[in-house]
């Protein structure tokens, strides 16, 4: 059953790859298809060991497998951009002001996630929202440190949660 979900991977992965290809690119035409195809195999082959583990180290010696649903991805992208637009929108209107009183600081926030990969893309997923930057990860206590450009408006429970809320789309996404 093991090998099995290994030879699986790489052909998921793939297909995952070539359908945002086709979905960043918009075209259809022969070339274009061809060219996604051969970047598609090219990224599959050099990556795809990342995020599967070797056989024999299965049994426990690293951390859970990620499996991504793909059927979640399809809620996930869509609020994650809506996300990043709404703080797009708030940081632009905080520049706008003509007296930059801004608190700045850094929060901790603890996590739930149980493999390292997801807690690494929860870091840059909160660092692709404007306003946040993670400074820090700690993998051993599953932490992130978050710096948020104004503590003043969103305060320390608010960043917290707006993260956590991101690290449960996230974990139905990959865990």
């Amino acid at each position: 059953m093991g090998d099995l979900k290994l030879t699986k991977a790489p052909i998921a992965l793939f297909c995952a790859l070539f359908l945002f290809w086709i979905l960043f690119t918009g075209k259809l035409d022969v070339a274009g298809l061809v060219l996604g195809i051969i970047l598609c195999v090219l990224v599959t082959w050099f990556t795809w060991r990342i995020f599967v583990p070797p056989a024999h180290e299965l049994p426990g010696q690293v951390a859970p497998v990620l499996h991504f649903n793909l059927a979640w991805s399809l809620v996930f992208f869509p609020l994650f951009f809506w996300e990043i637009f709404k703080a797009t929108v708030q940081v632009a209107m905080l520049t706008l002001k003509p007296d930059l009183n801004l608190m700045p600081g850094i929060v901790r926030v603890k996590t739930n996630l149980k493999h390292k990969t997801s807690l690494v893309m929860l870091a840059n997923h909160v660092t692709l929202t404007p306003g946040t930057v993670t400074v820090d990860v700690d993998l051993v206590h599953h932490e992130l440190y978050v710096h948020s450009l104004n503590l003043r408006t969103l305060d320390e429970c608010a960043v917290c949660a707006d993260v956590n809320k991101l690290e449960e789309r996230l974990r139905r996404l990959v865990e």
